[in-house]
């Protein structure tokens, strides 16, 4: 099968025109948009050295009841990895790595399986949701272990007024979400809760050999967000916030059993954020982040990842130079059915950074340690520098280090069948470069940008299937070319990534990785009505490290359609149409994606 080059070639060339046809401009609200992911402190864009992607509110909207997982790879440039529908494990790729290379914080806090060394994306409803912003790039300097492909953090959901939502479609499809918050004084308060129901198709097919099952694979979700907040003084506030989920998902495991899997995901976090003098802001933040999984079925099993962390972090201003020093502590404990020769390990962690402007110049660099109580001491740094050529065009590099930390499954895993982990795995490395040339006016937006990242210590299942080892390499080099614009009632956006992620040792394609992937998309706003439509395509892909022929997975081009009416001020109504023209593809062999599927929904806003 062929890669579907037309499509990829209409999604270039819609874009471009998309994006550069429309004369009227008006001034975009981007340049009083903040962004705190890139330099762990508050940034304009103007300001960015790093490569980061902001998913506002409004994209998140329009998404509609798609995963989290799915989102990132419409607007962040990602690529996907799903094994079914809603609830079935997701990751994504982030510039080529692997999907444990990335780091997903919640409020700043990781929420992850210390076990697997992944993080479950499925089960963050995007409604809990306010703002993602994505780093892209090496960035274990700031963040420590497994920032390889970047940082992904999600910024949840603050309610200010009463607000309601309820949706319908296929598959039976039924979610529901509400939220209340006050301000009363100096104090405020918010709470919003959720649930969805799908009876979704079976999330395997006969390609997969070994667990498919053609029953349906349904999935529950319920989950909770709340923060309190308190300014106790001027320039000193306390907050206490958290998340809550709660998920079943029904899976394949093979043609005689219903196996399910039962996730809760939690985290919780109490801060002090303190204006201590004009030039020291200091934040502090004693938290911990969950993951509890347990399977029903053929094999039953349980595995509960708990970390408790603890961050101190201090802004400090002199003159042009903007400094940043903390440290952080994090202890990983795992509870298990599975008799590992360890359940527990602490990392404690240094990291200062710098940012220094001067006119058109900006510098900045980072440095941090991380000494963990499995395998030592790992230190990360990354320099980078921007220079405004024009007051619209401005030309930004940086170069950076990252380390990805062994797993629990990969260092302890008990003698099973033969097999083992290996305790005297090292972290994986990485060195990365980046460079970029943006350009900003009135509206329009340009950038074409490019990367370069070389992994070295990869680990990898030995030639005896005995254990795993750290022998792999990878080459990962791409470019990345995005232009937005938003002209009276029109706005439109595209991105395309064309890149070369290939194992340095056999030269083949890395698993589940294109050459060329990317979106285009596009809205309107006349009076009440808001509609649009996002097109994101992908090259072909293997499913096989080898690239075997019968493991190729062809290219596609999948359309989402949207539109909303707001009957009210504080009324809608929305409908939209997913894998509008009933694209067949394959993200992950054997495994099954929606047809084409349709959802409305209601929703209410009051003060």
């Amino acid at each position: 099968m062929k890669p579907h080059l037309p499509v990829r070639q209409a999604a270039i060339a819609a874009g471009i025109a998309l994006s550069l046809s429309c004369s009227a401009a008006f001034a975009a609200d981007a340049s009083q948009r903040v962004v705190v992911t890139a330099a762990r402190a508050p940034q304009t864009p103007d300001q960015l050295v790093a490569d980061v992607v902001v998913i506002d509110a409004e994209q998140i909207a329009r998404a509609g009841p798609v995963g989290l997982a799915e989102l990132l790879q419409r607007h962040a440039g990602a690529e996907l990895s799903a094994t079914g529908g809603p609830g079935q494990v997701s990751g994504v790729f982030l510039r080529g790595t692997n999907t444990n290379h990335v780091v997903l914080l919640i409020d700043g806090v990781r929420v992850n399986s210390a076990t697997t060394g992944t993080n479950a994306l499925e089960h963050i409803p995007l409604q809990q949701i306010e703002r993602i912003e994505v780093l892209r790039g090496p960035a274990s300097s700031l963040y420590g272990a497994d920032a390889i492909g970047g940082v992904i953090q999600v910024f949840t959901r603050t309610v200010n007024g009463i607000t309601a939502k309820a949706s319908a479609g296929s598959d039976r499809l039924r979610e529901l979400n509400a939220g209340v918050g006050r301000v009363n004084g100096d104090t405020s308060w918010s709470l919003h809760a959720g649930a969805l129901d799908v009876k979704a198709f079976s999330a395997t097919n006969e390609r997969n050999l070994f667990s498919f099952n053609p029953d349906d694979d349904p999935y529950r979700n319920a989950s909770l967000n709340a923060r309190v907040l308190h300014q106790w003084a001027q320039g000193h506030r306390i907050t206490l916030r958290g998340l809550a989920t709660r998920a079943a998902t029904h899976f394949d495991a093979g043609a005689v059993s219903d196996d399910i899997n039962r996730q809760r995901l939690s985290s919780l976090a109490l801060e002090s954020d303190d204006r201590l003098s004009e030039t020291w802001r200091s934040q502090l933040r004693l938290a911990r982040g969950s993951d509890h999984s347990r399977s029903e079925g053929a094999f039953p099993s349980t595995f509960d990842t708990d970390q408790d962390q603890l961050t101190w972090q201090n802004d400090l201003k002199f003159g042009a130079a903007d400094l940043i020093a903390g440290a952080e502590w994090r202890r990983e404990r795992v509870t298990s059915d599975t008799a590992y020769t360890q359940t527990s390990r602490r990392v404690a962690s240094a990291f200062g950074g710098m940012r220094w402007s001067a006119d058109a110049l900006q510098l900045e660099g980072s440095l941090r340690t991380d000494r963990n109580s499995q395998f030592g001491t790992h230190t990360t740094g990354r320099i980078g520098a921007g220079y405004a050529l024009t007051p619209h065009w401005r030309l930004t590099a940086a170069a950076g280090t990252a380390f990805h930390a062994p797993s629990f499954n990969d260092l302890y895993f008990p003698l099973t069948f033969g097999f083992s982990g290996n305790p005297e795995l090292k972290p994986e490395r990485s060195r990365g470069v980046d460079a970029a040339l943006r350009y900003s006016s009135d509206g329009t937006t340009l950038s074409i940008g490019a990367f370069h990242n070389r992994i070295t210590d990869l680990i990898a299942v030995d030639p005896t299937f005995s254990t795993v080892i750290n022998v792999n390499r990878a080459r990962i080099r791409g470019t990345t070319l995005a232009a937005g614009h938003r002209s009276g009632i029109w706005r439109a956006d595209f991105e395309w990534t064309h890149q070369d992620p290939r194992d340095a040792a056999t030269g083949n394609l890395l698993v589940r990785r294109a050459r060329n992937h990317g979106r285009v998309g596009a809205s309107v706003d006349i009076g009440p009505v808001r509609a649009g439509a996002d097109l994101h395509a992908s090259d072909a892909r293997f499913d096989s490290a080898a690239n075997l022929a019968a493991t190729r997975m062809g290219g596609y081009g999948v359309l989402t359609l949207h539109a909303h009416y707001a009957v009210t001020p504080e009324f809608g109504i929305g409908a939209r149409i997913l894998n509008a023209t009933d694209k067949r593809h394959e993200i992950a062999q054997g495994y099954n994606t929606a047809p084409r599927q349709y959802v409305v929904s209601v929703d209410m806003a009051l003060p």
